[in-house]
Parts: C-alpha cells; structure tokens; sequence
C-alpha cells in the first residue's frame, strides 16, 4: 500500500511527464485522496489542474551563457563603461 502511495505521490508531483496519459495521473489522484479517506468525483478534475507540456529550451546552457556574456562585452566596449578587472568567484 505504501508503494502505491508513493508512486501516485510521485505521479502528481510532476504531472507534466504524464501527460500522454491523463487517466494515470486522474488515478493517482484518486489513490491519494482515497489513502487520505477524502471522496474525489473525476468529472470535477479539469484541465486547469494539469501543467502544460513544457516547451524545450532553446539552446544549450552553455551556449546561452556564452551568447549573452558576449553582448554584455559588446554593449560595455560600445558605451565605453569602466570595468574594474576583479576575479569573479
């Protein structure tokens, strides 16, 4: 039982990796309340209660660390601002 539970707790934690599958996240739902002793009525469940898909990000970390430090430079050469040259930690 306490499998169960955790595993509907981990299905309603991040309903976005389900989404595929709405009914598995509608009984996970249900097994949660019910271990709770709460009633649940599905047809109350709306969309409004589920996460969108997340979009995938646009590019690598790294590569958008690199781009904007790069306009950062340009935009302090081109306004002639003062960098005092210190070690970031």
């Amino acid at each position: 039982m306490q499998d169960m539970n955790n595993t509907a707790r981990q299905i309603v934690g991040s309903p976005e990796h389900y989404l595929d599958d709405t009914s598995l996240f509608t009984q996970a739902w249900a097994a949660m309340k019910a271990a709770r002793g709460q009633g649940f009525d599905p047809a109350r469940l709306r969309a409004a209660h589920l996460i969108d898909r997340p979009e995938p990000a646009p590019e690598p970390t790294d590569q958008t660390l690199a781009r904007v430090g790069a306009k950062v430079r340009a935009l302090i050469a081109e306004k002639n601002i003062p960098v005092q040259h210190r070690n970031a930690a």
